[in-house]
């Protein structure tokens, strides 16, 4: 029973105090070479655990009605892979895909969405971009 009790304490304490906020903006314009406004999505999701992932943070500003998102899920392993935000969407075929930067620097992200947990107050950005491939295979353009 006492062990019920402070695992129902713990619990109680962590959802009070989850306050954690990342921001996440987005740029549309394809290959905009660009980190800075204008955006053309500005959000900030607030009340977060300390542990929440980006797809948390993605998840939360869903449900509250801030951004929708959709993408393929490819399992624990590979996690979300996010194809549309807010009705834009970029397709593998087209070449396009959504990078992701984050960090005090801004710079590409080593993790998706389901793996990356932004620390509080960061801002993460999601930059529509295209791919080319060549003779030595898939070359991603970064900032242009």
């Amino acid at each position: 029973m006492r062990a019920v009790v402070l695992l129902l304490v713990t619990l109680l304490f962590t959802s009070c105090f989850a306050d954690k906020a990342v921001r996440i903006v987005v740029i549309n314009q394809l290959d905009s070479g660009r980190t800075g406004p204008p955006y053309d999505l500005d959000i900030t999701v607030s009340g977060l655990d300390d542990g929440a992932t980006l797809l948390d943070a993605m998840n939360k500003a869903q449900d509250q009605g801030l951004m929708t998102y959709s993408g393929i899920d490819y399992g624990p392993r590979l996690g979300m892979y996010i194809t549309t935000i807010d009705g834009v969407e970029r397709r593998m075929e087209d070449k396009e895909y959504w990078q992701i930067l984050g960090g005090a620097d801004m710079k590409p992200l080593d993790l998706g969405v389901s793996s990356y947990v932004p620390s509080d107050n960061e801002t993460v950005l999601f930059r529509s971009m295209t791919f080319s491939s060549d003779k030595a295979g898939a070359e991603v353009h970064e900032d242009l």
